[in-house]
């Protein structure tokens, strides 16, 4: 009883008491705004809203004043820490609430101070005789910005340095991080534990069931003896799921040596499925309904041989191709590639039946960089608005890919860069030469990782070079316009008309952009702008007239598999008679 009478006095003093202002309720909750002022640097200020916890609540007012100021001075010290972590070790925040607006305001006045910066960088070996990485090596050379997620880093560096040169079981002890404020600098010193030296011993495998170990370990760079080197535990790896047999892939090194300095390697393996059917639909106003089914075999002699065949039907033509790889030809980083194709065409611009075989090599050079060089062969009977012919053309492609990106369906970052050039030779008129250089690069990159913003673009040029346009055959001629090139036009409209068929040209220049949202974990957004020309000349003028803008905006359902795309366009620039009002496409995974 006694408690329920001192609570009802201290609400009576409360609204007597002027200066009880803050214990007292307010009718309703209190909705506020946040303001983070001083921090010049965006992705620095976004860091600071996303651990503060005025953010994180804001839809969950507080009822009074109190609960109010005591939830805004939970903010300041978790700023202080995050501006330490990106070197402001002397950050000052001084917080300010104005009640009298309609709606509240809490302000964070930030100033980060100054950035301290690394003045000395020590590494201590428990073994006087190994020598340790230099500051520079780690990425933590004196005079570079004392950033703690970095400092941090240097820890991994050291260990992964030192397991390049033989040290299995390097590791740091500790670290020790000193800031000295009159300086303005931090002192790191790592105590650092190299371990012996080893070699690689004897590798063995688990998990293996229909692939052949002599295919497995052609894959390893190292032999048995050879001085031990962490990268080649990565670059094993790298290869062994690449070649698309496994599930899962894990290398593990023995807590002990065999024999001296002979650290044995287990190789955990999971074999997946190595059969599969696909089957897909698309439609697009330009092509009308598309379907494309396929079968792959991936493990063909139990060597990683792989065998598919792929058939795809549309309203606009109809063809299938017959592939076969043989990984590891003559070398590990190399592959042999043959392939028979078949093809029916019937556009605005030509009708062409044709028939083709190729053979090509292609070499990996580095990570990530893949060389092709290629004899191929290509017979057709082509019709177009001008006459009806044959051609029996060979062709030498040399190609250069390198794809940077994170994610060969859906990236967010990274790059990727296509180089192709290409000799025709005509067998049925030997006068008929021609050479297709091609260029195209995409890059992608995250505006906002909170939002998951991102931005992609793309450029491609292309040339035919040695022969004028009614020599070379119509399907060889570059046309623009649809759902892979600029969307919102028709499908081969963009180039040369004449009498309302398409010719084609010699020149091609694409540009794209897109601006991605994904809003949830399976829906997202995209704007997009598409423009590019095909012209008559070898090389392409920046000046043209009939280079064409498309835009519009396209719906994202992410699946397993990748993105299903709805797209939507419109002509900026419309020619009467010739382009619709809008273009309709649906497809699998993003533009580019």
């Amino acid at each position: 009883m006694w408690k329920r009478r001192v609570f009802f006095l201290s609400i009576v003093l409360s609204g007597l008491w002027p200066g009880a202002g803050i214990l007292r309720a307010t009718a309703g909750e209190i909705r506020y705004r946040v303001r983070i002022a001083g921090v010049e640097d965006r992705d620095l200020r976004r860091e600071l809203e996303n651990v503060s916890v005025m953010k994180a609540l804001a839809d969950r007012p507080p009822i009074s004043e109190l609960q109010l100021r005591r939830r805004a001075r939970r903010d300041p010290p978790l700023f202080e820490q995050v501006l330490r972590n990106h070197g402001f070790y002397r950050p000052k925040v001084e917080t300010s609430i104005d009640l009298e607006r309609r709606r509240p305001r809490v302000r964070y006045e930030v100033d980060p101070g100054p950035i301290y910066r690394l003045r000395t960088v020590t590494l201590v070996s428990s073994d006087p005789a190994v020598t340790m990485p230099l500051a520079e090596e780690i990425g933590l050379e004196p005079g570079r910005e004392a950033v703690a997620s970095q400092i941090l880093a240097g820890n991994d560096e050291i260990v992964r340095i030192l397991r390049t040169r033989g040290h299995a079981f390097a590791r740091v002890d500790s670290h020790e991080v000193v800031v000295v404020h009159r300086a303005e600098a931090v002192d790191v010193r790592f105590e650092v534990d190299p371990g012996e030296r080893y070699r690689f011993g004897e590798t063995t495998f688990e998990g293996l069931e229909r692939v052949r170990e002599p295919f497995v370990r052609n894959k390893l760079p190292w032999e048995t003896g050879a001085p031990f080197d962490g990268r080649e535990l990565v670059l094993a790896r790298r290869r062994l799921a690449a070649a698309d047999l496994f599930g899962s892939v894990r290398l593990e090194t023995g807590d002990t040596p065999e024999e001296g300095d002979l650290l044995p390697v287990t190789v955990k393996l999971s074999e997946r499925r190595h059969r599969s059917v696909t089957v897909g639909v698309g439609y697009g106003n330009d092509e009308g309904w598309r379907t494309r089914a396929g079968w792959e075999h991936r493990n063909l002699w139990e060597q990683g041989e792989r065998l598919s065949f792929d058939y795809a039907v549309s309203e606009i033509g109809r063809g299938g191709a017959l592939a076969f790889k043989r990984p590891d030809f003559r070398r590990v980083d190399q592959d042999l590639h043959l392939s028979l194709q078949q093809e029916v065409e019937d556009t605005r611009a030509f009708r062409s039946d044709k028939f083709g075989a190729l053979a090509r090599v292609d070499r990996l050079s580095g990570d990530d960089r893949i060389y092709g060089l290629g004899l191929g062969m290509r017979y057709s009977s082509v019709r177009d608005a001008e006459d009806s012919r044959e051609f029996n053309l060979v062709y030498i492609p040399l190609t250069m890919e390198q794809d940077r990106s994170d994610d060969p369906l859906d990236p967010r970052g990274g790059a990727r860069l296509s180089l192709g050039l290409a000799p025709y030779w005509d067998t049925l008129d030997p006068e008929i030469f021609f050479i297709k250089p091609r260029f195209s690069l995409a890059g992608y990159f995250t505006l906002s990782h909170s939002n998951e913003l991102d931005w992609a673009g793309r450029v491609t040029m292309a040339s035919i070079l040695g022969e004028a346009r009614k020599k070379i055959p119509a399907d060889e001629r570059y046309y623009a316009g649809g759902g892979g090139s600029i969307r919102g036009y028709p499908f081969q409209t963009v180039g040369p008309i004449e009498d309302g068929s398409p010719t084609g040209g010699r020149s091609l220049f694409l540009l794209s952009q897109e601006l991605r949202w994904r809003w949830s974990e399976t829906m997202g957004m995209v704007a997009f702008l598409d423009g590019g020309a095909v012209t008559e000349e070898a090389w392409f003028d920046p000046t043209v007239d009939d280079f064409r803008w498309g835009t519009g905006l396209g719906f994202r359902y992410f699946t397993p598999v990748g993105p299903l795309r709805f797209d939507v366009a419109v002509p900026v620039n419309r020619r009467q008679g010739i382009d619709d009002p809008w273009q309709f496409y649906i497809s699998l995974g993003q533009a580019f």
